[in-house]
């Protein structure tokens, strides 16, 4: 007799616990929001971080814009500055 564990059932006792959790709760937001992680936690900060980044490159080309249009110098340097982030 073989009493060797699968490298997997951890893996998979842990999936099954999870979908326990979701079928006994009546709704799964409030799981996920009472849970410090989830298994989407990383791959949700990496997109949302990609997303402000952007919304954060357009607004600086319109401000650039903006100030190019105004001609102000002023804003012009610091928006073209290392730290342009923390003008805006």
């Amino acid at each position: 007799m073989n009493n060797d564990k699968n490298s997997h059932s951890y893996k998979q006792n842990e999936d099954v616990n999870l979908s326990m959790d979701s079928i006994h709760a009546r709704d799964n937001t409030e799981l996920i929001l009472t849970r410090k992680k989830t298994r989407y936690t990383n791959g949700a900060n990496k997109i949302i971080e990609k997303v402000q980044n952007e919304f954060l490159e357009r607004k600086r080309v319109e401000e650039i814009d903006l100030a190019l249009e105004n001609k102000d110098k002023k804003r012009f340097l610091e928006l073209t500055s290392d730290n342009w982030k923390d003008v805006l």
